[in-house]
């Protein structure tokens, strides 16, 4: 049997929930805020190459200094309305902090917009309509609207730039983001349809922090380490030499073309071994990395994938849809390496062309046939192509 809950006890409770204490709330965002500006600060520190830390720590910093700010200028309507501007500037400062991660310019004149509109937004109601209720509702709901529009966009900002970069870390900050504007949804009803006996925007967004803000700063804290090892694993499936997909990487990528009627390209340098004997291996690991960008862009212009599978073999997939403009694609890799380049020897390639049969799914079948056609290329006398 459940025991009963005594009366004073169900008051204290109920108490508690009916004035939640604001000050305490303020205090655990303004300890979590310098916590992780601590944190950007530290792991920026010595490193000039990252400067995107750099913004993340200050907008940690700022949001905890304009929570103080905000318990010690009640009343006073200017300061206010610089601390909620700088309120605004906080979230400007996490994606200028990602622009600069980006490589692009971290300010835009258009940033401004939001950081002046949050300090006009507290200011001109009152210098314009006065002190009355009305007004002073006006102003609450300027600037819940006026902190929202800031923190939603810097949220589809970052969610944005996550679903365009394939970032999981970048979209999870945005949604953090975005996961405020709720709490401001219930701030600006309360202020319209409440009397307003409480400091709503003070208490709901900073009820929010204590969820969201380590979201949000985990997130932006995890970009970078994400892009890193997105980078390693591409590194790790790339030829060192020429850039484009070694063996691994062009399994992984072109199998995800590989459906029936698709082509497939065997291509070959030319007496390769005599090219290294003539002219030493510099020379021909620079007619490899040519062979590379000028096969690796025809292909790309197709929508395929090419890759080299060691040596002086390449390999290149042109997708179903595209697959008629194959042999073009052959033809125009083989007559660009024919075509001599400053400072670098006369080479020339075989080149084999097949397609994936109607009944197979993947295009390990089709490549031995286009390593048969390419073979026949070699015994027609090499610098041809066969299909």
């Amino acid at each position: 049997m459940t025991a009963a809950v005594p009366a004073a006890a169900r008051g204290r409770l109920f108490a508690m929930f009916q004035t939640p204490d604001t000050e305490t709330l303020r205090l655990c965002s303004v300890l979590a805020s310098t916590a992780f500006g601590l944190v950007f600060a530290l792991v920026r520190f010595g490193r000039s190459i990252e400067p995107h830390f750099a913004h993340w720590s200050a907008s940690s910093f700022l949001y905890a200094a304009v929570l103080v700010g905000f318990e010690y200028s009640r009343g006073n309507l200017v300061v206010v309305g610089l601390l909620l501007g700088a309120l605004a500037a906080t979230n400007m400062l996490i994606v200028s902090g990602v622009r600069s991660f980006d490589g692009k310019p971290p300010f835009r004149a258009w940033m401004l917009a939001p950081v002046a509109g949050c300090a006009a937004a507290h200011v001109l109601p009152t210098w314009l309509g006065g002190h009355s209720p009305a007004m002073t509702t006006l102003t609450h709901a300027a600037d819940t609207i006026s902190v929202a529009v800031s923190a939603a966009i810097t949220g589809v900002t970052l969610w944005l730039g996550g679903r365009r970069e394939k970032s999981r870390a970048r979209s999870i900050a945005g949604l953090a983001m975005l996961g405020y504007l709720p709490g401001y949804a219930v701030t600006l009803a309360a202020y319209l349809f409440t009397v307003p006996r409480i400091n709503y925007l003070a208490l709901i967004p900073t009820l929010s922090d204590q969820l969201l803000l380590g979201v949000l700063n985990l997130g932006l804290l995890a970009i970078p380490a994400e892009r890193a090892q997105r980078r390693l694993r591409d590194a790790a499936l790339r030829d060192p030499l020429t850039g484009v997909w070694n063996r691994a990487g062009f399994g992984d990528y072109a199998g995800r073309l590989a459906a029936p009627g698709a082509a497939v390209l065997a291509i070959d340098l030319d007496h390769f071994k005599a090219i290294n004997d003539r002219h030493g291996h510099l020379a021909g690991d620079n007619v490899l990395i040519e062979l590379a960008r000028l096969a690796g862009a025809a292909v790309a212009s197709l929508g395929g994938e090419f890759g080299r599978l060691g040596g002086d073999e390449f390999v290149a997939i042109v997708p179903a849809s595209r697959a008629p403009d194959a042999q073009a694609c052959a033809n125009q890799i083989h007559d660009a390496c024919r075509t001599v380049t400053e400072g670098m020897p006369e080479w020339t390639t075989s080149i084999g062309v097949s397609q994936i049969g109607a009944n197979e799914t993947g295009f390990h079948e089709a490549l031995q046939r286009a390593d048969v056609a390419l073979y026949r290329a070699k015994l027609a006398g090499r610098n041809t192509l066969t299909a």
